[in-house]
């Protein structure tokens, strides 16, 4: 056989090998058993959930302010002379009780006017009494002559009346000045005149001063007041105190470094004007015992503090945390049939980590708190089923007999 017919041979081989397994397979796909189909079952997005209820909430309005003064005054002299004693008490700082002495002045002029001014009243007392006897003296001359057709003032004048009426006058403007100069007397030492702290002081001893020199700054210790800000649409919540009736209680906190400042307090009046620094309405509380008792730390005028105002309570309110809110507004809700509702409910209240709902939801409604990426309407939802409880393990099965001891 010659080489070309070998070569064409093994092509044809070749060709016929190929073509046999080409067939085989053509074969072997045909005649394959298809495996059972199964249909894969609807499975909803994975949620979080928690179960709601309504009730009952009491809620505090928070706010910040700062510690002013509730009294303040400036200690003025009502007259002239030198300060013979000032109180040691009488430095920034120092306290006063009511009616304690604060400062002295030289009172010897004062005292010789005192002496003066009751020297002119017992002569005026004297001189009154003279009077009195000489008009006994005319009324009786004057009856001696009956009846006698003259005027009424003729006859008073005759009985020395208006001179009685003179020394009469001039008694009561004796006495008065008498009381004008025991009242300067008194005005020689100034008095706190409520229990007061010292904010600065401006006089020493052996200073002149004239009347309405200063000489003291005092702020009253038994309350201060806190200006708060708080939203305009919370004024409705809270209560001023007025007519005698109590106003909203009040926390009064401070925060000084580790150490916090605690007080309570209470809402006496709405300020008539809004915050400087921003569209809020102003609230005045007042602070009883602010520097608190002796071990304590004082609350300081000045101070930034926070607020917690009690405010009324709302009635059938449902708590949602925050991160249960979408949009503001909206919330998502897991119905009974486990698919997924939209809703917008009404905010009566909100707070830090959560809000106070009113409106929108019902009770015992499942409402999601994980985040959904492509939220959609109706669409279907699950939840993680609990994991089932451990079975009880079975008790140890008790000996019918008691074990065998070993003997030795």
């Amino acid at each position: 056989m010659s080489k070309r017919s070998e070569r064409r041979l093994k092509w044809a081989l070749s060709i016929g090998v190929v073509v046999v397994a080409i067939a085989a397979a053509v074969i072997l796909v045909a005649t394959k058993a298809e495996p059972p189909r199964a249909e894969k079952p609807l499975e909803g997005t994975l949620v979080d959930v928690i179960q709601i209820s309504a009730s009952r909430h009491d809620v505090d309005l928070h706010g910040k302010g700062t510690v002013v003064p509730a009294k303040e005054i400036v200690l003025q002299a009502e007259l002239g002379g030198r300060v013979i004693w000032q109180s040691p008490e009488l430095v920034p700082g120092g306290r006063f009780k009511e009616g304690q002495p604060i400062v002295r002045i030289d009172p010897r002029d004062y005292q010789l006017a005192v002496e003066s001014a009751r020297s002119q009243v017992n002569q005026a007392k004297l001189e009154m009494s003279l009077e009195k006897r000489r008009g006994e003296v005319a009324k009786r001359e004057w009856n001696a002559f009956g009846e006698v057709d003259v005027s009424e003032e003729q006859s008073a004048l005759a009985q020395r009346e208006p001179q009685l009426e003179s020394r009469r006058l001039a008694l009561k403007a004796a006495q008065s000045a008498l009381k004008k100069s025991e009242l300067d007397l008194a005005r020689t030492t100034l008095r706190a005149p409520f229990n007061a702290m010292v904010v600065s002081e401006s006089v020493d001893t052996g200073q002149l001063i004239s009347p309405q020199s200063t000489v003291a700054r005092l702020v009253g210790t038994d309350e201060y007041h806190v200006q708060v800000s708080v939203p305009v649409s919370a004024l409705r919540t809270v209560t001023a105190r007025s007519d005698g009736s109590p106003g909203s209680a009040a926390k009064i906190v401070q925060h000084a470094g580790e150490e916090i400042i605690e007080r309570r307090g209470e809402v006496i009046r709405q300020l008539p004007d809004l915050d400087p620094g921003g569209a809020m309405a102003r609230l005045l509380v007042r602070i009883e015992n602010p520097l608190g008792k002796k071990g304590d730390l004082p609350l300081l005028l000045g101070s930034f503090v926070d607020v917690a105002i009690e405010a009324a309570p709302i009635e059938d309110a449902i708590r949602l945390p925050r991160i249960a809110l979408r949009n503001g507004r909206n919330v998502y809700v897991m119905n009974d049939k486990d698919t997924l509702e939209i809703r917008e409910v009404d905010i009566a209240w909100t707070e830090q980590d959560a809000v106070l709902v009113t409106g929108g939801l019902g009770a015992n409604e499942r409402v999601v708190t994980s985040r959904i990426p492509t939220p959609v309407p109706n669409m279907l939802l699950r939840t993680l089923a609990p994991a089932p409880e451990p079975a009880p393990e079975p008790a140890p099965a008790s000996p019918s007999a008691p074990a065998a001891q070993a003997t030795p």
